[in-house]
């Protein structure tokens, strides 16, 4: 009897009162799901799936990022990130467990990893397992995909870049360039413009996830670890061959 398809689940976190924004996408990168909310409405869905590879984005691990893309300061979090590298020690295999003093969301984070594998997902990588975690993070997936730092994610092109190079990978997203298609004299003069064509940031690191997740269930050889196994990893997707112009 044939195994149920991997579903590919990706979760970024952020401050907010929903700190958790969710994506789901089936073998073929159709999207089936996306949602913001609290780990209640993250570890629902991932229960209710058969079988899963869950990427989650949060800085569990701060060194292995800067590690990733030590030239971009990509994850500048504060200065309780610097304070939890000079704290924390950790056993082969095991999260760091989060120091004192971390916003709420980051212990959201760390309680959402440890709930996960209550409910029978294990670290990736795992041969036999239905249920899979890996730890990724979307800043530092995104620039490795796109292979330059992307641009601010608070901004317009921020997001349409993102999107774009999320299309470029498969994913059956609108295409982001239709937005400038839109702009007018007379809609800028009145602050008329479209930008529901351009996917929430939130969303956009939500769905970077997801593919590092798909990756990791379907072309494992596509993904770069960071880090070694006595210290854990951070997955991220490699950058596409440049597509002929």
């Amino acid at each position: 009897m044939p195994k149920v398809p991997w579903i590919a689940i990706g979760v970024a976190t952020a401050p907010g009162r929903k700190p958790f924004t969710y994506a789901a996408l089936d073998s073929d990168l159709r999207q089936l799901a996306i949602g913001a909310g609290s780990a209640v409405d993250v570890l629902s869905f991932a229960l209710g799936q058969t079988r899963a590879v869950l990427a989650l984005s949060a800085p569990l691990r701060p060194h292995l990022v800067h590690r990733a893309n030590p030239e971009s300061g990509l994850v500048n979090l504060g200065s309780y990130l610097r304070q939890m590298e000079l704290e924390l020690t950790r056993e082969p295999d095991q999260l760091r467990p989060p120091p004192a003093g971390l916003p709420s969301w980051l212990h959201a984070a760390y309680g959402l990893a440890e709930q996960l594998e209550s409910l029978g997902y294990v670290p990736y990588p795992h041969e036999s397992a239905d249920r899979i975690w890996l730890e990724t993070q979307s800043q530092a997936a995104l620039h490795s995909m796109l292979g330059i730092e992307p641009f601010d994610g608070a901004s317009i092109e921020g997001r349409i870049q993102r999107q774009l190079v999320l299309r470029d990978f498969g994913l059956d997203l609108p295409d982001a360039m239709d937005f400038y298609e839109e702009i007018t004299r007379y809609r800028l003069l009145h602050g008329v413009l479209h930008t529901e064509m351009v996917l929430p940031l939130d969303e956009l690191n939500a769905l970077a996830a997801a593919l590092t997740a798909h990756l990791a269930a379907h072309e494992p050889d596509r993904l770069t670890g960071v880090g070694h196994s006595d210290e854990g990893c951070i997955y991220l997707p490699q950058k596409e061959i440049e597509k002929a112009r």
